[in-house]
């Protein structure tokens, strides 16, 4: 009987492993294999973890890529490298407007003339952001915590189409604000810089979004993709 951290191992490898195509009956197998490597391990009274000589999850990578040539999906890697973009986007974005609320909270407050009223925008403005830059930090850092644990796959789908409607929600803001405060028609606008905007925001809003999801959707369980099809 195996102890209860050889055990929480097998567990973790297990949900590892049927995160790749493979059969059930393959699947059993592994389980059987590891479960004997790990029995071996205790007769020796040998600490399993140790024996592996590398984490759970990479002994899995290295065991399934030398029988099977199977390779790790490649939505894992596309998760985690847009959850850090998230969260450093997050950071960054959360620290300045920081400084802004409390700005438009000095002019509030402190001064009470015309500035107040710019204040009071400045404020609402913060504070919006706030909370977009905040859902950035939230859903990058699951992003990244949960890029190797298809349970929460599902739930990663979701976040991706959020962050892609706040790519959107985004770019509609700032492209109205650029037409209107040039204080021209639509039809003489120069639309050269709201073009060259559009680049930006499609490279820095709409691909780590699309990015996001296609990752998550790629390291969806084996059986959610069965049970979709």
């Amino acid at each position: 009987m195996l102890n209860k951290k050889d055990q929480k191992i097998i567990r973790q490898m297990m949900r590892h492993i049927r995160t790749f195509p493979l059969l059930d009956s393959e699947i059993r197998q592994f389980e059987r294999d590891l479960t004997g490597m790990a029995l071996e391990a205790e007769k020796r009274r040998e600490d399993f973890e140790e024996i592996l000589d590398m984490t759970p999850t990479e002994f899995c990578d290295e065991l399934l890529c030398s029988i099977g040539g199977r390779k790790t999906p490649g939505g894992r890697r596309l998760l985690k490298g847009a959850g850090i973009y998230y969260q450093l986007t997050g950071l960054i974005g959360t620290a300045l407007l920081s400084l802004v609320f409390l700005i438009s909270l000095f002019l509030t407050i402190v001064i009470p003339s015309e500035l107040g009223l710019e204040g009071v925008i400045l404020l609402f403005v913060a504070i919006i952001g706030l909370i977009f830059f905040g859902a950035f930090l939230l859903f990058g850092n699951i992003a990244e915590r949960n890029c190797g644990t298809t349970e929460k796959s599902a739930q990663l789908v979701n976040n991706g189409k959020i962050l892609l409607v706040t790519a959107v929600i985004f770019d509609i803001v700032v492209t109205l604000y650029m037409i209107f405060n040039a204080g021209a028609s639509v039809r003489h606008f120069n639309y050269k810089l709201p073009l060259l905007m559009q680049v930006i925001i499609f490279f820095s809003c709409y691909m780590p979004a699309i990015l996001y999801i296609i990752g998550a959707k790629r390291n969806l369980p084996r059986e959610y993709v069965l049970n979709e099809l």
